[in-house]
């Protein structure tokens, strides 16, 4: 990199989650300037417990957040702003971004601005997305086993979330989708239920779903619900930086979590199907480690 002394800060995070969280406290640690910045909770906020972290397994994504923001206090090159990043453009060696109403200058960029979640349009599923409603069958799996599961979603990706619910329980069963016989075959064999009809309403208390109200009027007795869809990488900013994507979607990183562009890495969600808090972490700490690497050669 060039010379950062011409610049605000020496890295600019944009997202603060667990990816964005992480990479700022491993820029923090290494004393370089860092800027992160954004608004709103963690991905899974709208469930009570999360697991799968190790010594952290059960506990409130708000509260880790919380606990990693307090923690990043004691660096003093390390400032956490409420805000959102609406344009990032190269600047001389460096960018400019765009930090709400104002403008701000770094000598590097690491996005982990994360994915949406696009759950499937059903009455009553909202109301209880991340209490009853889930994605992961690693993270909500264990809690929800030897229950009646439940899958909805897209047709390309249920048989691949059914078949790994079997692994939690023998009563899987998927919502809304006849398959081609291979398909079926092997989910059958697998002993997944294939039912055509769709899902049309959620039922429970708000705290926990209790059935399924299907589209020719017939209730099933559920215990949890897993939607399988595809999220939405939020892409806006690497595509306007010119990164490439994958073929899926996401922004396309190395080993180091480089993106194509020179100066600029991602972590996360943003940049692989396999979303869990630890490999965002792992990886947010990896993109800033390489991010401080290469500003000292």
């Amino acid at each position: 990199m060039n010379d950062q002394t011409a610049f605000d800060w020496d890295l600019l995070i944009v997202g603060r989650s667990f990816a964005g969280l992480s990479a700022a406290l491993t820029s923090g640690r290494a004393r370089r300037s860092t800027l992160v910045v954004g608004s709103g909770g963690p991905r899974n906020e709208a469930v009570l417990h999360a697991h799968g972290l190790l010594t952290r397994d059960g506990e409130s994504p708000n509260d880790l957040v919380a606990i990693a923001e307090a923690q990043l206090a004691k660096y003093p090159s390390v400032q956490l702003v409420d805000d959102r990043v609406t344009a990032i453009e190269p600047l001389d060696g460096g960018f400019r971004a765009t930090v709400g109403k104002r403008t701000v200058t770094a000598a590097a960029i690491i996005l982990a601005t994360g994915v949406n979640d696009n759950p499937p349009d059903v009455p009553g599923l909202a109301a209880h997305w991340g209490r009853g409603v889930f994605t992961c069958p690693y993270c909500d799996g264990f809690e929800h086993q030897d229950l009646a599961l439940a899958v909805i979603g897209a047709a390309g990706i249920v048989p691949h979330t059914s078949k790994l619910l079997t692994g939690w329980s023998d009563d899987v069963t998927v919502y809304g989708h006849t398959f081609d016989p291979e398909v079926a075959e092997g989910l059958t064999a697998r002993g997944v239920v294939i039912e055509p009809q769709a899902v049309v309403k959620v039922v429970g208390d708000g705290g926990s779903v209790s059935a399924v109200e299907l589209a020719d009027g017939r209730v099933r007795a559920v215990g949890a619900i897993f939607s399988a869809q595809m999220p939405s990488p939020n892409v806006s900013l690497a595509v306007g930086l010119g990164c490439e994507l994958d073929d899926m979607g996401f922004v396309k990183v190395d080993e180091m979590q480089a993106t194509t562009v020179v100066g600029v890495w991602a972590a996360g969600d943003l940049t692989t199907m396999r979303h869990q808090m630890a490999a965002a972490i792992a990886a947010g700490g990896m993109a800033a480690a390489a991010c401080h690497m290469t500003s000292m050669t």
